[in-house]
Order: structure tokens, then sequence, then C-alpha cells
């Protein structure tokens, strides 16, 4: 079993955020979660890590609540790529890259042979090894999240959650780093939970989609039965044309204004 949202809500202490949400996220599938700014999208990633605790309802991972794992043991199992993340000391990226083996060292422990052949081979695969060596502190965000990303495919875990991943980078590392999650899924048997703003991106390579609104689930399921235009529609309020692109072999959509914005 994946994990099972089980009518969840969550508030802070000015505002709901979550209503009554339910849900299956199965082993061995791509997920994209979409909607408008401020319908819950990056809340229910940190519910799902257990940053956060629901003020209603559940949610288990393999039929276990996920509040009764210690933080190590969720790390081996979940690792998170942030939208933003922000180093503040000179931490060069292999040192970054390192931290994602940390949850896998015994105490006090040093990074093993193996631990270093895994970065290695990470860093070699999303093309950041050339610059293994500059502080985090000396690059551009699109340079930081491929380190980041880097580390939570260090981590070796069977879910990877990625909160807008890939919002700083141009669309070659765009693409390159969405491939990989794809390899993985497919071949490795993974599971991704993506946040996106870009639908079409999340038509390109997710097989499942999660469509939210004003903090409750509108739609979920598989990509094709889900990515409509009537869905759209209600979700972001526009009027949506979604279509089969054969260059990319997926669904596209385009969309237009249906109403004007006032101030």
């Amino acid at each position: 079993m994946g994990f099972i949202v089980d009518h969840i809500a969550f508030s802070y202490p000015d505002h709901p955020v979550l209503t009554d949400v339910s849900l299956t996220i199965d082993p061995g599938h791509f997920y994209g979660i979409l909607g408008p700014n401020g319908c819950g999208k990056s809340t229910l990633i940190d519910l799902l890590m257990g940053h956060q605790r629901p003020n209603s309802g559940r949610i288990t991972y393999h039929e276990r609540n996920v509040h009764a794992y210690s933080r190590r043991r969720l790390a081996r199992e979940m690792a998170l790529v942030p939208q933003n993340f922000y180093v503040n000391f000179p931490f060069t990226a292999l040192e970054v890259v390192l931290m994602g083996r940390y949850p896998h060292l015994p105490r006090f422990a040093a990074p093993s042979a193996e631990d270093v052949a895994i970065i290695e081979a990470v860093m070699e695969r999303t093309g950041i090894a050339r610059f293994r060596n500059r502080y985090m502190t000396e690059m551009s965000g699109g340079e930081r999240q491929r380190v980041i990303f880097a580390r939570a495919l260090a981590q070796g875990t069977p879910v990877l959650l990625l909160d807008e991943a890939t919002s700083n980078m141009d669309i070659h590392h765009t693409l390159a780093l969405m491939e990989i999650v794809t390899t993985d899924v497919k071949d490795a048997g993974k599971t991704a939970v993506s946040v996106f703003q870009d639908v079409n991106l999340a038509a390109t390579y997710c097989d499942r989609l999660i469509l939210m609104k004003n903090g409750t689930i509108a739609d979920w399921g598989e990509t094709d039965s889900v990515l409509t235009a009537d869905n759209l529609g209600i979700v972001f309020d526009v009027d949506a044309h979604v279509y089969s692109d054969a260059f990319t072999r997926s669904r596209k959509v385009s969309f237009r204004q249906r109403h004007a914005i006032h101030p």
C-alpha cells in the first residue's frame, strides 16, 4: 500500500486550508497536483511528509499513521524537493547532496564507499558533477534546485515528493529531471507526487492527476479521465481546449480567459 488520505482537514490559526480531503496514492505512479494558488497543494505535500498534523482525519503510509514513524524512518521512505531552499552557510554542492545519505548512516559514522559511489552516480545523472565544489551561496536559483533534487535522489527513497521542484529551472533542465522521475517510477516502481503550476508539464509526465480547489479535491485519477475541459473550467475558471499532441505523445491544453478581471 501507499498513502491513504482519510477525510483530513487542516487549518492554520488564521484560516482553514483543507476540508474533508480523501484520496489514495498507489505505489508505482507519478501523481501531479494541480489547482489555483492557495488551494492547499503545498499543504497536502507537508501533510504527506508528516511535517504537519491534520486537525481531523488521518494519513496512513503502508497502513500505518504517518506520525507513528520516527523522523529517521520517514527520511528513509520519503524525500522532498521543496520549491524554495535557502542556504546561508557556504556548503558545496557535494556536501549538500551528501546530506541525502544521512538517514542511512549510523550515528557519528562517516559515509562509506558505497555512499560516495551513490553520490557520484546521482551527481552525474542530474548533470551537477561539474560544480560539485561550488558553494550553494554562489549558485543561481535553478542550479540550487538541481542540487536539492540530487540530494533527494541520493536518499534512495521509494517515495519522492516535489513541491514545484522545477520552478526556477530552464526548460532543458526541467525536462531532464522530469525524465529522471518518470524513469524511476516506471523502472523502479517508485512513487512520485508533484505540485505543478504548468498543466501541460503535468499532462506530459504524470499518469495520474489530483485537481484541487478551495481546499478540497475536485477530481483525481487517471490523467486521461481527469484532464478534461469541464474539470479545468471548474478548477481554474477558464475556457480550456484539451487535445492529443502527436509531437509529445501526450495530452495538451490551450486556455483562454473566461471572465475579465476587475480590480
